[in-house]
């Protein structure tokens, strides 16, 4: 439609990458139906289109990955240009009083600050990372801290490497702005959750600095209350 390709020029013109959805299936039942028909389910522009995002995640897992190696040393002082941590700590601790932890998980652990933060009050803490870097630095500050009950596990935020109904908590801390799929890192963290459990989600508001997703390997820029709750 027309304003289906207005949107699309001030898009192209505000040179910025958006993420889109259909608001509600039910409205586009009819015109999905009809666009699955008549594509062609083998045809050759369908397959180099798989064939190019398979590419693109691809590069993406690799520029993440090798961004957290490259700053896994010095990630206080990578992450203190957002908003002062002790704020966000004293909040999050608000959300999570400490003598409501039990067993602790926390995803995307990064150098262990979320550890260290709930080591004393958890019966176990545990945390998943993805980078061997980032682990290595959050060792040494479990270590440093005495928190014998903290543990880190290397594993994949999409496939926990823990049983189902295994935690009382799960955090994920700054975490979901790098993730291609953040719905499905929460279903994750659900499935691991005990009945009754407490999920703690910690994130940016929405914002237009373009230059984190190549600086700082972001992939969004934030999310609005409607999209975390959804």
């Amino acid at each position: 439609t027309s304003s289906v390709r207005s949107c699309l020029r001030r898009l192209f013109f505000m040179r910025t990458w958006s993420f889109c959805r259909v608001a509600d299936p039910r409205a586009c039942a009819s015109l999905g139906l009809q666009i699955f028909v008549l594509s062609p389910p083998h045809g050759a522009v369908l397959a180099l289109d798989l064939e190019r995002l398979e590419a693109i995640k691809k590069a993406r897992a690799y520029q993440a990955a090798r961004y957290f190696r490259e700053h896994a040393e010095k990630w206080n002082e990578v992450s203190d240009y957002h908003i002062d941590e002790t704020e966000i700590e004293q909040a999050i601790q608000k959300l999570l009083p400490s003598d409501k932890v039990g067993e602790l998980l926390d995803i995307g652990t990064g150098t262990g600050r979320i550890l260290e933060v709930y080591g004393h009050a958890a019966r176990r803490a545990v945390g998943i990372d993805l980078s061997r870097e980032m682990l290595a630095v959050a060792r040494a500050n479990l270590e440093k801290a005495g928190l014998r009950n903290c543990q880190v596990r290397l594993g994949d935020m999409y496939q926990l490497p823990v049983a189902s109904n295994s935690f009382d908590s799960v955090t994920i801390h700054q975490v979901l702005h790098y993730a291609d799929a953040p719905g499905d890192v929460i279903a994750e963290a659900a499935r691991v959750l005990r009945p009754g459990g407490r999920l703690v989600v910690v994130d940016f508001a929405p914002r237009q600095e373009e230059s984190l997703r190549i600086a700082h390997a972001h992939r969004r820029l934030g999310f609005t209350e409607a999209e975390i709750s959804q």
